[in-house]
C-alpha cells in the first residue's frame, strides 16, 4: 500500500457538536521580538464526559513561555516536566476523575493540547503564549501565524504520531478566530500590509493596533503581516541577567556595498507539482516560474526537476540560458497542473544531487544551487535537510499556498546555508524570487565572526556557513560576567570586500527581577542550543530548568475535583477538526510522459498526452487507477514497517474498549496467547503464575506497562490506554514491584527498549 494524504471526515463526531469555541489572538511586536498569546476556549455541549484533543500549528520558530488553564474562577499555570513523566501523571488524572490538560510538541512546529474529563456544559479556557524573534528582509518584516494543518502525503503515525495526534478534516466545519497585532517602537512608523486578510489599522497611544476587518476570520490560512520600512528599528543588542551570569541578543542587518557584475551560477528549479499543489499553489509555481526565467543571464545555465509521485528533469542536464533553451522552459512551464499524484520529494532531491552539474572555473559550489518551489505538505522530511546539507548543495526555498508547512522548508533552507521565502497567494512573487536570486547569484560572505565584548561561554549559532545581503542575523552569547560594550559582526565576501557592523549592548528588563528566573532572552537561548542537541537526557534537563517545551518534555496540569465533582466515567475522546487550506488541492489531470521520463528530454507540450483522471486527495496509486509502470517510476512511497506481533495485539485492543471496560475480555495468559503474543512473553507470564502470582493481575500489568513501551504504546487508541491505566489503578492489591518488574523486563527483552 502506498501513502496517501489525510483523507477528509465527512461526518462530524459528536453529533457536529465541537468543543472548541473560539480562539481569540493577541500579538505584540516590538522591535525584532514578538509575544504572541493565543487564547482557546472549549465547552462541552454533549451529555458525556469527554476529552478533547485539538493538533494545531505554531510558527518553527517559536519558544512557548507559559501555558494557563481557567476553569471557571479557577486559574492554573501549566509546568514543564519530562514527557514521560506528563503522560503518566495525566493519564493518572483521567482514571481518577480529575480535569488534566497536557501539551506536547508532536512534531516541528506542531503541537496537541489534550483536555480530558470535560463533563457536560463544562467551560475551559487554555491560554498559550510564545515569543519568536523575526527577521528582516531587505525592508520587510513578516509577521506570520499559521492556522490550520493542511493535508500532508505521507503517514504521520509512522514518524511517531499517535492516532489521537493526527490531524482530520471535517468538511462541514468552520474553525474561527480573531486577531489584535501591537505594533510597538520604531516598528509603529512602519507600513502594514496583509496579503491574506483584509485588517483595520489604527494608531492608539504611541502603537499602531492592527485588527481583522470583520472582527473574526476562517482558519484556512496563514495570517500574515508584512511590514516595511526603509530606516530604523533593524539592528539591536540585548543582554539581561540570568541567574547568576548573562545571556545577550545581538541583531544584526548587514547591508553589503555594490560588488561587480554577479558570477554566473548554475540553477536548478525544483517545482512540486504533486496533488496537493492544486488550486492557488500551481497558479503561484508557474508564476515564480516565469519570473525566474525572466532573471536568468546567458552565462548562467540551468535545469528543470518537477516531481511528485516520481520526476523528470527537463534537459539530461542542466544548460546554458539561451533564448532557445528559455523558450523551451517557458512553453513547457506555462501547462504545470498539479497532477504527478505523491509528494515524493527525497527521491527528487537525491536525483539532483547526484546528477550532472557543470563545473565553472573550478569552483564546483557555483553548480550547487537549488531553488526549490513546493507547498512542503510532506509528513516525511526529517532526514533530507541533513542529508541535502552533506551533499554541499545550497537550497533556497519558496513556499506557495495559503498553508505552507514552514518546518521543513526553513528547516531544509537553513542547514544547507540557503534561505527561505513564503509567498501568500495574493503576494507579489517576483520580490520573493528576485530575493532569491540575488542570495545565489551575488558574492557570499565567507569567514564570518561574531566579536563580543568579553568571551562568551557559548554562544548560538556557533558557526555561520554564510550571510546575506539584507537577511538579519541572530545571535545568542551566554557569559560568566555583564558584557560592556559593543558586539562586532565581521565577514570577508568572496570577492575580498571586507565588511563590519558594530552595535552596542543595552540592557533589558529589570536587574533583579532577571537575576531570579530566566527571562524571555535566556529562554529563547536555551531553546535555541536545545535545538543543537541529540542526547534526550540533555534534552529534557534543560527543558525542565527553563521550562520550555522540546520533544522530550511537555507541558502539564491537573484541576484535582473534590469528591462528588470527579467524573464518574472514562471520557470519550473529541478530536476537533481542521479546515481545508483556501484554495488547496484544486483537482488536476495526470500526464504520461512527464512521470516517467526521469532523465531524458520530454517532448514539446503541445505534443504530449492528458488524460483525464481525477485525483482523490486521499487516494493512493491503485485507486487513482494509475498505470503502475508509472507509479514505480519514481518510488513506492514511503516505506511502512510491518506490524509486529505485539501491535497486532493492541489493535485488538482498540477494537475492543467497550469489552475491556466491562472486563469481559482478556483475562487471562490464554486470551493473550489467541491474540497473537510472542511464545517468548507467553513464557514468562505462565512462571509468574507458577511462581504464585495472580494470573488476571499478571494480565492486567502486563496489559498497563505495554501502553508505556515504545514503540507498541503509539498504537494504542487514548480511550484504550485510559481503560487500561483504570484497571492496573484500580487492582485490589497494588502490583507486587517483583512482578512488575519481572514483566518490564520480559518485554524489554521482547522489544529492546527500555520502558517509558
Amino acid at each position: 500500500m502506498k501513502a496517501a494524504m489525510t483523507a477528509p471526515v465527512l461526518e462530524p463526531v459528536g453529533e457536529g457538536r465541537v468543543a472548541l469555541q473560539s480562539v481569540k489572538v493577541h500579538a505584540e511586536l516590538e522591535n525584532l521580538l514578538c509575544q504572541v498569546t493565543i487564547l482557546q476556549v472549549y465547552r462541552n455541549l454533549e451529555a458525556i464526559n469527554i476529552e478533547v484533543v485539538y493538533t494545531f500549528p505554531l510558527p518553527l520558530g517559536a519558544t512557548l513561555l507559559n501555558l494557563t488553564i481557567k476553569t471557571g474562577a479557577r486559574q492554573f499555570k501549566g509546568v514543564v516536566i519530562a514527557k514521560e513523566d506528563a503522560e503518566e501523571h495525566y493519564e493518572k488524572a483521567i482514571v481518577e476523575g480529575d480535569t488534566a490538560i497536557m501539551l506536547e510538541q508532536v512534531d516541528p512546529g506542531l503541537y496537541t493540547v489534550n483536555a480530558g474529563n470535560l463533563q457536560p456544559d463544562d467551560t475551559i479556557e487554555i491560554s498559550i503564549t510564545y515569543a519568536e524573534l523575526l527577521s528582516w528582509r531587505d525592508n520587510s518584516l513578516r509577521f506570520f501565524l499559521p492556522t490550520t494543518i493542511a493535508p500532508r502525503y505521507g503517514d504521520p503515525e509512522s514518524l511517531g504520531l499517535q492516532a489521537h495526534q493526527t490531524p482530520e478534516y471535517d468538511l462541514t466545519r468552520e474553525n474561527r478566530f480573531g486577531i489584535t497585532v501591537w505594533v510597538l517602537g520604531a516598528l509603529a512608523a512602519a507600513a502594514l500590509q496583509s496579503p491574506s486578510h483584509q485588517i483595520i489599522t489604527q494608531r492608539q497611544d504611541g502603537k499602531t493596533v492592527v485588527t481583522l476587518q470583520q472582527g473574526e476570520a476562517s482558519m484556512d490560512r496563514d495570517f500574515v503581516l508584512n511590514l516595511l520600512a526603509e530606516t530604523g528599528g533593524k539592528t539591536a543588542a540585548q543582554m539581561e541577567a540570568d541567574g547568576a551570569g548573562y545571556v545577550a541578543l545581538a541583531s544584526f542587518h548587514p547591508r553589503f556595498p555594490a560588488g561587480s557584475e554577479p558570477a554566473p551560477r548554475c540553477i536548478t528549479i525544483m517545482v512540486d507539482c504533486s496533488g496537493s499543489m492544486g488550486g492557488d499553489s500551481i497558479a503561484q509555481a508557474r508564476r515564480a516560474c516565469h519570473e525566474i526565467l525572466q532573471l536568468l543571464r546567458p552565462e548562467d545555465s540551468f535545469n528543470v526537476v518537477c516531481f511528485g509521485s516520481s520526476y523528470w528533469m527537463l534537459f539530461p542536464g542542466p544548460v546554458p540560458a539561451d533564448a532557445d533553451a528559455l523558450n523551451w522552459a517557458g512553453n513547457y512551464l506555462e501547462l504545470l497542473e498539479a497532477d504527478m499524484g505523491g509528494t515524493e520529494i527525497g527521491q527528487a532531491i537525491t536525483a539532483v544531487i547526484n546528477g550532472r552539474t557543470p563545473r565553472r572555473e573550478g569552483r564546483d559550489e557555483a553548480s550547487k544551487n537549488v531553488l526549490l518551489i513546493t507547498d512542503g505538505e510532506v509528513w516525511h522530511w526529517q532526514d533530507l535537510p541533513p542529508m541535502a546539507a552533506r551533499s554541499g548543495f545550497r537550497f533556497f526555498t519558496v513556499g506557495v499556498g495559503s498553508c505552507v508547512s514552514e518546518a521543513f522548508l526553513r528547516t531544509l533552507a537553513d542547514a544547507t546555508g540557503g534561505a527561505c521565502e513564503l509567498v501568500a497567494p495574493r503576494e507579489p512573487m517576483a520580490e520573493k524570487v528576485l530575493r532569491q536570486f540575488k542570495r545565489i547569484t551575488f558574492p557570499k560572505a565567507e569567514k564570518v565572526t561574531v566579536l563580543w565584548p568579553s568571551e562568551p561561554l557559548k554562544t548560538f549559532p556557533d558557526r555561520f556557513s554564510t550571510i546575506y545581503d539584507g537577511d538579519t542575523l541572530h545571535v545568542f552569547g551566554r557569559f560568566k560576567d555583564q558584557p560592556a560594550g559593543q558586539v562586532e559582526l565581521r565577514a570577508e565576501l568572496e570577492n575580498g570586500t571586507n565588511f563590519v557592523q558594530t552595535l552596542p549592548i543595552e540592557f533589558r528588563g529589570d536587574p533583579q527581577e532577571s537575576a531570579e528566573r530566566s527571562g524571555t532572552i535566556a529562554r529563547m537561548a536555551a531553546a535555541w542550543e536545545i535545538g543543537k542537541l541529540e542526547d534526550p537526557g540533555e534534552i529534557t534537563a534543560l527543558g525542565v530548568k527553563y521550562q520550555l517545551m522540546t520533544r522530550f518534555t511537555s507541558y502539564l496540569t491537573v484541576d484535582v475535583k473534590i469528591a462528588g465533582e470527579k467524573a464518574g466515567d472514562l471520557p470519550v475522546l473529541r478530536k476537533t477538526p481542521q479546515m481545508f487550506a483556501a484554495g488547496w488541492g484544486g483537482f488536476g489531470s495526470i500526464l504520461n510522459e512527464r512521470q516517467v521520463a526521469h532523465k531524458g528530454a520530454i517532448a514539446p507540450p503541445s505534443k504530449r498526452p492528458r488524460f483525464g483522471i481525477r485525483l482523490k486527495p486521499s487516494a493512493t496509486e491503485e485507486e487513482r487507477n494509475i498505470p503502475s509502470f508509472i507509479g514505480k517510476g519514481g518510488g513506492d512511497g514511503p516505506k511502512q514497517r510491518p506490524e509486529t506481533r505485539l501491535e497486532v495485539l493492541v489493535g485488538c485492543l482498540n477494537r475492543l474498549q467497550d469489552s475491556l471496560l466491562e472486563g469481559s475480555q482478556i483475562t487471562d495468559i490464554s486470551d493473550l496467547v489467541f491474540h497473537g503474543v510472542p511464545e517468548e512473553l507467553v513464557q514468562a507470564l505462565t512462571e509468574l503464575v507458577a511462581d504464585g502470582f495472580d494470573e488476571q493481575t499478571i494480565v492486567t500489568v502486563f496489559l498497563y506497562l505495554l501502553t508505556r513501551q515504545q514503540p507498541v504504546k503509539r498504537e494504542f487508541k487514548r480511550r484504550t490506554k485510559h481503560i487500561l491505566t483504570r484497571a492496573y489503578e484500580k487492582l485490589p492489591v497494588a502490583a507486587d514491584q517483583v512482578m512488575e518488574q519481572r514483566i518490564k523486563t520480559a518485554i524489554e527483552s521482547n522489544l529492546g527498549n527500555p520502558l517509558g
